[in-house]
């Protein structure tokens, strides 16, 4: 065969039905860089829980790849409005505080807002109403936190609860494992992965410490993607992404795969 010839066979099967590939469009994803542990940047790389979901996601997705960024939150959002990006990782569903986020993507994983206590706080009321039952207790706060809702802030400026603010979660659960203070406010998957770590840094000892205890849950939001509401030709692929992505995410949830990623954290 010459070699004309060989071209031209080549470029036949090329083109011949069930021969042509098309390369994978790429998703840009903008995350969260300091949101420990749902999301954060280390190494440079997008790490945490919603990064190793969406990770995870990705590998079942057709004719897709997604590239996660790390970004500081505001900046994310700007650009996701701006249509610089498709989407942004965790937002909650706040459709009209941005309108320009349009779709939100199926629920990835609730957020929950606890407080932890000393195991003799609740030896006498098992303190169900939030902040009323927790009157006359300490609490401590991460510096720069507003949890607990504005009922709480309010008893705190009465005087009926008092905040004792620290930076971070770790000096906070030092101060509540020492009886520094009754109460702990914060994001319970980030109170439960401290933790962890402190087990693993021989900090916190399962049988000397088991005296805490988990209070009130104060408020519950879910995560999503949340995709710009920029359509045409740059975004042409949108609608599909979201489609595949939802659909993966909610066989993600139902067979327990994102619990065992949440369950990495906190062990």
């Amino acid at each position: 065969m010459s070699p004309w010839q060989t071209k031209l066979l080549i470029a036949l099967v090329a083109l011949a039905p069930g021969w042509t590939y098309a390369a994978d469009t790429t998703v840009t994803l903008l995350i969260d860089d300091a949101y420990p542990p749902y999301a954060y940047k280390q190494n440079d790389k997008a790490a945490g829980i919603y990064p190793d979901v969406l990770r995870m996601a990705a590998s079942k997705l057709k004719g897709f790849k997604v590239e996660l960024v790390p970004k500081p939150w505001k900046r994310a959002l700007a650009e996701v409005e701006a249509g610089m990006a498709m989407g942004v990782v965790p937002p909650y569903y706040r459709p009209i505080e941005r309108p320009w986020i349009r779709p939100y993507s199926v629920p990835i994983l609730e957020e929950r807002v606890v407080v932890f206590c000393r195991r003799e706080m609740f030896s006498d009321s098992p303190r169900l109403r939030w902040p009323d039952d927790y009157r006359g207790l300490t609490f401590g706060n991460n510096m720069g936190f507003v949890l607990g809702g504005q009922p709480f802030w309010t008893a705190v400026q009465m005087g009926l609860i008092t905040v004792q603010e620290a930076p971070g979660s770790r000096t906070n659960l030092t101060k509540l494992i020492n009886k520094r203070i009754d109460c702990y406010l914060n994001d319970r998957l980030a109170i439960l992965s401290e933790i962890a770590q402190m087990r693993r840094d021989g900090i916190y000892d399962d049988i000397k410490h088991a005296h805490i205890q988990e209070g009130a849950t104060i408020s519950i939001e879910n995560g999503h993607i949340g995709y710009s509401s920029v359509d045409g030709e740059r975004f042409a692929h949108k609608d599909e992404f979201v489609k595949q992505m939802d659909a993966i995410l909610t066989l993600m949830r139902q067979s327990g795969d994102i619990q065992r990623i949440v369950d990495q954290y906190t062990r």
